[in-house]
């Protein structure tokens, strides 16, 4: 499924394409694309995946300069399942774009994953995962005020029986990632400790739920054991807690 682009002068929707070639060596333009076919039309398409760097810098100014089709497919949210990644590239256009010119620098409003800023970020992780590893954690992802939580969840209770420090899932890094070992769909619940919220683009993984505990400030260990509650995720006026992928 091809993008959509901003000029209409490429292709969009879904294409059929033949004579694919998997990282055949362009001896004319001096770079090896990801996958090559032919199109219907009789044009050339050229397909890069992005995991973990994009399209930049020669191979890039050769694709623009060249006027040649490209798109590049971001795939590191996708699972690594046949069928799923059959489905992401031929039913949806989502996370991929046309290759047509050099991108600017771009700023991010939000915070990066780093320990950087305060080495109690690190420790307030350790902190929350002992409380699980020795109880449990509760959660309030629907409620009306920190004052007046709603809906709250024990997350033993419902299954969640382990809790991986510094994992992956789909690409996308957690302090903390809970997930129920009995179960096929496990439901996986990150969890991370920051210092402000996400920026507006913020993107994850389909099937990932996100828990963010953001600190205004925070302190020694021992207060922030105070904070936590045994585990049980209430905010007060230092510390917010934003859910992402909770569904009432």
């Amino acid at each position: 499924m091809l993008p959509q682009s901003n000029t209409g002068a490429f292709p969009s929707g879904l294409v059929r394409i033949h004579n694919v070639e998997v990282e055949k060596w362009d001896e004319r333009y001096g770079f090896r694309p990801d996958v090559e076919g032919i199109m219907d039309n009789g044009e050339r398409l050229l397909i890069e995946f992005l995991v973990s760097h994009k399209v930049d810098g020669k191979k890039r100014q050769t694709i623009v300069d060249n006027h040649l089709k490209c798109i590049e497919i971001d795939i590191n949210y996708q699972a690594l399942d046949l069928a799923e990644l059959k489905e992401f590239l031929t039913g949806s256009a989502d996370d991929r774009k046309w290759i047509v010119s050099m991108p600017p620098p771009t700023k991010h409003a939000g915070e990066s994953f780093s320990y950087g800023r305060n080495p109690m970020y690190e420790k307030t992780r350790d902190i929350l995962k002992e409380i699980f590893d020795e109880g449990t954690i509760t959660i309030h992802p629907y409620f009306a005020s920190f004052l007046h939580p709603d809906k709250s969840y024990d997350l033993r209770k419902i299954g969640y029986d382990v809790c991986e420090v510094n994992t992956k899932y789909r690409g996308f890094k957690s302090d903390l990632l809970l997930f129920r070992n009995q179960k096929e769909d496990k439901g996986h619940i990150s969890i991370n400790i920051r210092g402000r919220r996400r920026s507006e683009d913020f993107r994850y993984p389909k099937g990932l739920r996100i828990i963010d505990i953001i600190f205004k400030a925070i302190g020694s260990e021992e207060s922030t054991k105070q904070r936590l509650k045994e585990g049980d995720l209430v905010g007060d006026l230092g510390m917010t807690i934003e859910y992402y992928g909770f569904k009432g």
